[in-house]
């Protein structure tokens, strides 16, 4: 099968944030006079790849739900100010992306992190001129987008933008369940980067169409 839509997950994909998203986690906690999630704790929410509120409430202290919109715009201000440079491309991760474009292939770049984030990360890293398009959270849009695995953001955010391909033609390429079950949710093919955030266990029953390693 030929595909010429290609859908890249960012964290855990094409680059390793491991680093920023822990460190941001354990610096907004601290920000709130809380004692810092441990890294066994950090390492089973990062790997789910949940959305940034999801991922804050998953770790916040007992009974404090439900979580305080200021934690997201903390996180976000600690995230953009002090631990973007710790982010790396993944080895090979600009190489593909020229690949795909030279071969005639179309990249849009999803994910769940907020867009400005995301959009000055792929500047810095020479990331976005690859692009077609980049979708990511946007607290100021007029229309909330829908995040992964919800198959709307497929259906009314990319599949708009590029009328000329079909479901059959489109691939997602992502390192978490939810990358893979947003796929599943879509009807689309997946690939799993299995270097990426994700835990081998639970991704077999997603049934990726291939792996991609390290």
């Amino acid at each position: 099968m030929s595909y010429s839509l290609l859908l890249f997950d960012y964290d855990g994909t094409l680059c390793d944030t491991r680093n920023a998203i822990k460190y941001s986690l354990r610096r907004t906690f601290q920000e709130f006079g809380l004692v810092e999630p441990v890294e066994p704790a950090l390492q089973a929410v990062v790997q789910q790849g949940l959305p940034l509120a999801e991922t804050l409430l998953a770790l916040h202290p007992a009974g404090t739900s439900p979580l305080p919109a200021t934690w997201v715009e903390t996180y976000r201000r600690i995230y953009s100010a002090e631990a973007e440079p710790l982010v790396t491309p993944f080895p090979g991760a600009q190489q593909v992306l020229a690949t795909a474009v030279a071969r005639g292939c179309t990249v849009a770049i999803i994910s769940n992190k907020g867009l400005a984030i995301l959009e000055n990360s792929l500047a810095r890293l020479g990331l976005r001129a690859y692009a077609a398009l980049v979708l990511g959270d946007d607290p100021t849009a007029a229309t909330p987008l829908p995040l992964k695995p919800d198959p709307a953001l497929f259906t009314q955010r990319i599949q708009p933008q590029f009328p000329q391909f079909t479901s059959a033609t489109t691939l997602m390429i992502g390192d978490t369940a939810t990358d893979l079950q947003f796929a599943h949710n879509c009807g689309i093919a997946a690939c799993w980067a299995s270097y990426g955030f994700g835990h081998a266990l639970i991704m077999p029953p997603l049934n990726p169409l291939t792996a991609l390693a390290a």
